[in-house]
């Protein structure tokens, strides 16, 4: 049965990869005719991919042993990436981001793929780069001697699209931190976006080397050797995206307390200042409040140098009260 009969999924594309590995185009006919063959030479294997994982029809799944880990998982709303054994083959589900580093959310393109011996089946949801990159490798004729090598490859794509990622986010922390170097004052909210992409993107994007390992230490009995080592390889390469990116988390947050630390130190400047000055203005706030009073018995109100012995005395108190606030600055 299809895994959602509503809308049946289109072939976008099969390959028949024969002895030496390298890959051939077959028509839906020459794909079907190769599935219903009772037996297979024993390094010959097909790649179909289809441009959605719901709907793949009967005529093609009576062929293929998906297991319900395949099935199950489409209807997770959680796509991160993984690698994981099932009986006697694998499954896997890889995620390619177009990132904008402007702020813009990153757009999610997903693939499921199970795999055996003799076939390789994969869908998107909508098309990855990782993918069209790896069939150009196959129409260029280069040799992929097992299902297991594609996958290998798609890792390897996906691990360099990891690090493009964290080299436009490391960039960008550069330019901050150059601003900062330079006694400008960017945005926090700048760095915020970034932190939280990151996180978001190793889920997505870093399958957990945990699962993978596991996959070299009990491999498929088919696997080889020297195909396990490329995926130990590729597992090593996320490793390294995984620490470069904790430490790029780490970094950015280090920018955001030292943003958050100049903002603080500013406001509590320009508080300051204006406690500053309104502590000035007090002399001649509280005499002319005084002295305005339209009542009888206000002092000087006959002579005529009041006002000039008046404003000696707010002037001498202002000037005392900047004495005493131009020292506590020096002093702190």
């Amino acid at each position: 049965m299809s895994l959602q009969p509503n809308q049946p999924a289109k072939l976008v594309f099969c390959y028949l990869f024969p002895g030496e590995g390298k890959g051939k185009l077959l028509d839906e006919k020459t794909a079907l005719d190769w599935l219903k063959l009772p037996v297979h030479p024993e390094r010959e294997y097909i790649w179909l991919h289809f441009d959605s994982p719901h709907g793949i029809e009967e005529r093609w799944l009576q062929y293929l042993e998906l297991n319900m880990t395949f099935r199950d998982t489409l209807h997770e709303e959680r796509r991160s990436s993984r690698l994981t054994r099932r009986h006697h083959g694998l499954f896997a589900v890889m995620n390619d981001v177009n990132y904008d580093a402007n702020g813009k959310e990153p757009e999610i393109a997903t693939l499921w793929v199970s795999l055996r011996q003799h076939w390789l089946l994969s869908a998107w949801d909508k098309p990855l780069r990782s993918v069209d990159e790896l069939v150009k490798l196959v129409v260029s004729k280069q040799a992929f001697p097992s299902p297991l090598s594609l996958v290998t490859q798609l890792l390897s794509e996906q691990a360099d699209v990891l690090f493009e990622i964290l080299h436009k986010i490391a960039d960008a922390a550069n330019e901050i931190e150059g601003k900062l170097q330079r006694n400008k004052l960017p945005k926090r909210s700048s760095l915020g976006h970034f932190r939280r992409d990151l996180i978001r993107l190793q889920r997505l994007l870093a399958p957990e080397p945990d699962s993978i390992f596991r996959i070299v230490s009990r491999p498929p009995k088919w696997a080889k050797d020297e195909e396990l080592d490329y995926l130990q390889f590729a597992t090593e390469n996320f490793s390294v995206a995984i620490r470069d990116m904790m430490n790029l988390q780490e970094r950015i947050s280090l920018l955001e307390e030292d943003i958050a630390a100049r903002v603080g130190e500013k406001t509590n400047h320009s508080l300051f200042i204006l406690t500053s000055v309104t502590v000035m203005s007090l002399p001649m706030t509280v005499v002319g409040a005084l002295f305005g009073m339209n009542v009888g018995g206000i002092p000087f109100k006959e002579s005529d140098v009041g006002f000039w012995v008046l404003f000696l005395v707010s002037s001498t108190l202002t000037l005392i009260s900047a004495w005493l606030i131009f020292r506590l600055l020096r002093e702190g």
